[in-house]
């Protein structure tokens, strides 16, 4: 009678070998089957561990692998945010520095045109102080050449005194003493005489500049005040003649020119 053994090994549900061996009653001969089936069994299973041990190192690789590349990605992630927060911080920085740069470059210009400006105003200054001693010069040649009224003009209207040195200063103080009293005198005359042959517009220039030339105390400040003030109103020229006429009963309230003042204002109401 014959016996027949089937041995079928798997390896991932697939059929890797299919043996089939056939039993006879001969001793010898099975034992011969038996070492031979073991020796395949053997051989199977440590194919099959093999196989399994492959799978593993190549699953265990591939995990690595992957790892690896997340890790390097990761990293790289990483570093992207890293640079970027860097480079955020850098141009920060640089913006900063060159916010303060434009500050001081603003201010420098400012300083610098402020720096001008004093230079100019200094140039101004020193040409004015020029002009205004030349002036004076002048008016002094005048005053020798008798020539009161042009001296008085320069002194009165065109030097600014804040410009002169202090020796100038008292050549003009002299020349205003003798000038000014002079030159009042002769205007206050010529007025007068302009007004009773009533050339009225003749008489306000000359009495107007009576007034700013005169002394508070001369004799005849408060008559070109009056004459002045009727010449006004002799042209017509009512609100001149009504501001002169409080102007001067406020400076001479003693005046006994004050009464025909004010008789003169009432005529003007």
């Amino acid at each position: 009678m014959k016996f027949y053994y089937s041995v079928i090994l798997e390896y991932g549900g697939n059929e890797v070998m299919n043996l089939k061996f056939t039993n006879h009653k001969d001793s010898k001969n099975e034992k011969k089957q038996i070492w031979i089936y073991a020796l395949i069994l053997f051989t199977g299973a440590f194919i099959v561990l093999l196989l399994t041990a492959y799978s593993q190192v190549k699953f265990q690789n591939n995990i690595s692998e992957y790892q690896s590349k997340l890790s390097t990605e990761e990293k790289a992630k990483i570093n992207v945010v890293t640079d970027y927060n860097a480079a955020v911080k850098e141009i920060d920085r640089l913006t900063d520095e060159v916010e303060s740069l434009r500050n001081k470059l603003v201010e420098s210009e400012q300083s610098l045109a402020s720096e001008e400006s004093k230079g100019l105003e200094l140039n101004t200054k020193y040409t004015d102080t020029i002009v205004c001693n030349d002036l004076l010069l002048t008016a002094y040649e005048d005053y020798n050449k008798s020539d009161y009224i042009n001296c008085a003009i320069k002194l009165k209207y065109d030097i600014n005194t804040a410009l002169l040195s202090t020796k100038s200063k008292e050549l003009y103080d002299d020349l205003v003493s003798k000038s000014f009293k002079k030159v009042s005198q002769s205007l206050y005359t010529e007025g007068y005489r302009s007004y009773k042959n009533k050339k009225y517009d003749d008489a306000i220039q000359s009495l107007s500049r009576t007034i700013d030339f005169a002394q508070k105390d001369d004799y005849f400040v408060d008559d070109a005040y009056f004459y002045l003030a009727k010449s006004y109103y002799k042209t017509e020229k009512y609100n001149e003649a009504k501001t002169l006429i409080s102007s001067f009963i406020d400076i001479y309230p003693d005046s006994t020119f004050v009464d025909l003042m004010k008789e003169l204002y009432n005529k003007m109401i």
